[in-house]
C-alpha cells in the first residue's frame, strides 16, 4: 500500500476524514513545503465498531448494582457514596 501524502493545510481542513482513514489502517505522510514533517499511523489494530448494547443485560446489571429503585429524593452523590461503601 502506498502511503498517502497530504499538506498541513489539507490536514487542518479535513482532519476528521484523515483520522477515519488512519483508524482503518492507512498511513498518512504530512508535508510542509514538500518536506515530510510528520506521519499519522494507526496506534494498533484498526478500530472496531461498537456492537449494539444488550439493554436487558444492562438493566440486570443496574438492578444488581443499585437495587430496584434509588431512595426518593436522595442526591445521586449520596447514592454513589453509599454504593462504594465509603463510610
Amino acid at each position: 500500500m502506498v502511503m498517502q501524502t497530504v499538506t498541513i493545510r489539507e490536514i487542518q481542513h479535513n482532519l476528521a476524514a484523515f483520522m477515519r482513514k488512519v483508524e482503518n489502517g492507512e498511513k498518512i505522510e504530512i508535508r510542509r513545503r514538500n518536506k515530510v514533517v510528520a506521519r499519522l499511523v494507526p496506534a494498533g489494530r484498526p478500530a472496531k465498531r461498537c456492537a449494539a448494547l444488550n439493554w436487558a443485560e444492562v438493566a440486570l446489571w443496574r438492578r444488581k448494582l443499585w437495587g430496584d429503585k434509588p431512595a426518593p429524593g436522595k442526591p445521586l452523590s449520596a447514592i454513589v457514596y453509599d454504593s462504594r461503601g465509603e463510610h
